[in-house]
């Protein structure tokens, strides 16, 4: 190939790009929207959109702050002296579970549920259930595959919902004394905010085969 060939080549290539990726970006946008309306209406915050090619994941993602550590300290304790790290920028830089702790706490996302009963109900045994109850996480996307790993089929969007709930309780009650914890003060001190995340998974060859690529 010529260095003519390779520019004509690098500008089409450039183009294809640009006219792909704005075509994609509102498909995905129409997705999202989608996604959205489904999973407001079924009070969830985690389902999937399927094709023939692949599937579309569309999940809540929780963006977290600080906003008033003394007053965090007040409220939950000296335990966050040792949980979050104050940063020059004047930035906290909170450790993995604890957040993921105090996100749940802030919006109210924990509950008691029957983990057994929510298993046996889809199908697992005795053996099974304590096997899943050991791997499950509260993670919406990894949870669904330990599911699917044990012949769970279906979307089961309400019951990895539950689990999460029953997940984020057992998280919280690691580090907290509900019974003497002011939640509605702890919101006083931190900021969390939703966003919709979309993710497309597939096959890349099978995609390039089907591009003609």
């Amino acid at each position: 190939m010529t260095i003519a060939e390779k520019v004509d080549r690098a500008v089409e290539l450039d183009k294809l790009i640009k006219r792909y990726k704005k075509e994609l970006d509102g498909i995905k946008a129409d997705l999202q929207s989608l996604a959205l309306a489904d999973m407001e209406n079924k009070n969830i915050k985690y389902m999937q959109l399927f094709g023939k090619a692949g599937n579309c994941e569309a999940v809540y993602k929780e963006k977290f702050e600080v906003d008033n550590f003394a007053l965090l300290v007040e409220v939950v304790g000296e335990l966050v002296k040792d949980k979050v790290v104050r940063k020059e920028e004047v930035k906290f830089d909170v450790e993995g579970r604890f957040k993921e702790a105090l996100i749940a706490l802030y919006k109210g996302q924990y509950g008691v549920h029957d983990l057994d009963g929510i298993l046996a109900g889809m199908g697992l045994d005795e053996k099974q259930i304590k096997v899943a109850r050991k791997k499950l996480k509260g993670d919406f996307k990894k949870d669904k595959a330990v599911l699917e790993s044990m012949g769970v089929t279906g979307d089961r969007e309400e019951e990895l919902d539950a689990i999460k709930e029953a997940k984020n309780l057992e998280l919280i009650e690691r580090y907290f004394d509900l019974a003497t914890l002011d939640v509605e003060k702890l919101k006083k001190c931190i900021w969390v905010e939703d966003s919709l995340s979309i993710a497309l998974n597939y096959d890349a060859d099978d995609a390039e085969e089907r591009m003609g690529a």
